[in-house]
């Protein structure tokens, strides 16, 4: 079995830095987090690492599976906790780096790195990596070339350098590792304008979003707005250099098509490209109505994404609509859960959320869907 698909490593992980040792089916290592060491043992069955963990002062278990050579994502639960929480890890040099032009997202396939960066434009990243040196090929929206990096033993920065195509001069390339801030999430809103002219009245569900989850410790909020595909494309985009796991909302009219915006009509599938980059995406939900009611759409999305996707098969009504998603990103932000896990909460809760409402109530079925990804 070559190293690449074990979980041995040097991993920087949801809580702190990790190393694990796998011996045939048998994983054993150390997380550190908060000043304190702490222990990890299991098992690998048919590709999933299942373990316990024991800290200091608490103990539980979890699982994790290897979404490619240079990141594993995976679940953990206290002892006598039912809600299982996120944890996942990267290694080599797979993951988020500040570095001389930019945010820059690697990501690693075993020999074959690839990765975007934003430093003149969208630019791209193409190479292979042995030994802790990447060689590579870049290609910017009015230049390409060639450039290399070696990794920092502690797995924290690189130093290289580049050399654009028709010119003799190496110049210096630097970055360093972005980690995740444990206990840190994000919340982002992409917002259409719902304003027709000039005489409308100001109104954002994203500025109500933000109050309401300003007295949620570790919760950061980013709230944008976008008038065209291009608009949404580009935030889309944006999120895969985000280090944090992040919830995202688009709030936005909506038709069986698409999205409604100012006259053009967004299909969903058309952010695919964009958001299979997004690594640190935990949820997309559309707040829109209908944009669930033609299933193949928002399908077609999925099998092109690592995230589940919700929405609503109806006109859903606007106070509805806040009323279900403020309890269910609170479900998710606040409490913990996993979105499959507030979903099913969400229409045990809130009758109206589902396909079945009741007589005489004053907000219709909303016909709220979440879809899993394949």
């Amino acid at each position: 079995m070559a190293a690449d698909d074990t979980f041995t490593g040097h991993w920087f992980t949801t809580f702190g830095v990790m190393d694990l040792e796998q011996a045939g089916q048998h994983v054993h290592g150390a997380y550190h987090w908060n000043g304190v060491d702490s222990v990890i043992d299991g098992r690998v069955k048919k590709g999933k690492l299942e373990f316990t963990y024991t800290e200091p002062k608490a103990q539980g278990e979890g699982w994790f599976t290897l979404a490619r050579p240079g990141k594993f994502t995976g679940q953990w639960r206290a002892e006598g906790d039912d809600v299982w929480r996120p944890w996942i890890g990267e290694r080599g040099f797979d993951g988020l780096w500040d570095s001389s032009f930019g945010m820059l997202r690697l990501f690693d396939e075993g020999r074959r790195i690839t990765g975007c960066y934003e430093g003149l434009g969208s630019a791209t990243i193409e190479g292979r990596a042995r030994d802790g040196r990447l060689e590579f090929r870049y290609q910017e929206p009015n230049a390409a070339g060639d450039a290399r990096f070696t990794l920092a033993a502690d797995g924290r920065s690189f130093e290289g350098e580049w050399k654009q195509d028709g010119t003799a001069a190496w110049q210096p390339w630097v970055g360093r590792r972005l980690s995740q801030t444990p206990g840190q999430s994000w919340l982002v809103v992409l917002e259409a304008h719902w304003q027709r002219h000039l005489l409308d009245k100001e109104y954002s569900f994203g500025d109500m979003l933000k109050a309401f989850f300003a007295r949620v410790p570790g919760v950061q909020f980013s709230h944008r707005f976008f008038s065209n595909e291009a608009g949404l494309r580009q935030w889309c985009r944006d999120l895969m250099y985000v280090p944090d796991p992040v919830v995202v909302l688009i709030a936005s009219h909506g038709t069986t098509a698409g999205l409604a915006v100012r006259g053009e009509t967004i299909d969903p599938r058309a952010l695919a490209d964009t958001l299979r980059l997004a690594d640190t995406v935990q949820l997309l939900h559309f707040s829109a109505c209908l944009t669930m009611q033609d299933n193949s759409l928002m399908r077609e999305l999925s099998r092109h994404v690592h995230f589940p996707i919700s929405g609503y098969t109806t006109a859903v009504d606007w106070a509805a609509s806040a009323i279900l998603e403020f309890t269910y990103l609170d479900l998710i932000l606040a409490r913990g859960m996993a979105p499959a896990d507030a979903a099913e909460q969400l229409t045990r809760l809130l009758s109206f959320a589902g396909d079945k409402g009741f007589a005489g109530s004053v907000y219709p079925a909303a016909g709220f869907r979440l879809l899993s990804p394949r």
